[in-house]
């Protein structure tokens, strides 16, 4: 007879397996064939921005980038981000920073995302390493909103020929 340590073990791991089969053979995730996402809107703190406080403010320190990108990329990490990975597994661009909107392409999305940025704007005590301007009422509400808006003027107008925006 086997043991109560080895039962428990046995009844666990096929429990497990099981439990891992059923959800991946239900989970509709696996079911899609195809997401054809034609543009990512990214709001966000230091964990997402690819710029944008560093175009706004201040200049970062080093490393800001130069690892993967091999040039001053204006980010507080030394490489990619989850939000590169996550544009690059849906065949999209790198996200440029709204705020950085000099010579960049929107045209599959935009980053709202700044470093130091909270969800409400800090009422009482301001942290000590300081806070971002841009908190997520101000990435969503304004920056986001006059960038629709801005987008489907020009759009209207015919200055872009395709219908992404």
């Amino acid at each position: 007879m086997e043991s109560p340590t080895i039962l428990k073990f046995t009844i666990s791991l096929s429990f497990f397996c099981m439990l891992l089969l059923f959800a991946s053979t239900l989970n509709p995730v696996f079911g899609l064939k195809n997401c054809n996402f034609p543009a990512i809107f990214n709001f966000g703190d230091s964990n997402s921005d690819t710029g944008g406080f560093s175009a706004s403010l201040i200049t970062v320190t080093p490393p800001y980038g130069e690892t993967y990108f091999h040039k001053p990329a204006g980010r507080e990490s030394d490489g990619r981000l989850m939000i590169d990975f996550m544009a690059k597994s849906l065949g999209l661009p790198y996200l440029s920073a709204y705020l950085d909107s000099l010579g960049t392409n929107f045209s599959h999305g935009a980053n709202f995302a700044t470093t130091a940025s909270t969800i409400r704007l800090p009422t009482n005590i301001i942290p000590a390493g300081g806070f971002s301007p841009f908190y997520l009422d101000i990435q969503y509400s304004q920056q986001f909103v006059q960038f629709k808006s801005r987008s489907q003027m020009i759009r209207k107008n015919g200055k872009f020929s395709n219908n992404k925006l």
